[in-house]
């Protein structure tokens, strides 16, 4: 995932969480190790390759490090990674049956 670790002093910032369209556990798996460490997230974009990652880290990794983000990031980022999900969840053999 697209994820940067950037320790300054004794504060530790995750920079960015993101995941693939294919919602790969394997690819968050690395965070296992660091989730606890991290102090705070700090997200810079709102789409899948940089946000995708936060519920999943949140939800299952047991990230509890503040998130911040400008609000407009913030709520098209929501909405990225619901149409992401949604697509992911309608899809069959292979292709999106979008229409």
């Amino acid at each position: 995932p697209v994820c940067s670790l950037l320790e300054v002093g004794d504060v530790t910032i995750m920079l960015d969480c993101g995941w693939d369209i294919e919602f790969d556990e394997a690819l968050l798996k690395p965070l296992e190790s660091i989730v606890n460490k991290v102090d705070l997230v700090l997200i810079s974009h709102a789409d899948l390759e940089h946000i995708g990652g936060i519920p999943y880290a949140v939800g299952h990794l047991g990230l509890k490090a503040p998130i911040f983000a400008t609000l407009p990031t913030l709520k098209m980022g929501q909405m990225a990674v619901y149409d992401a999900h949604q697509n992911r969840n309608l899809e069959t053999d292979g292709k999106f049956n979008t229409f």
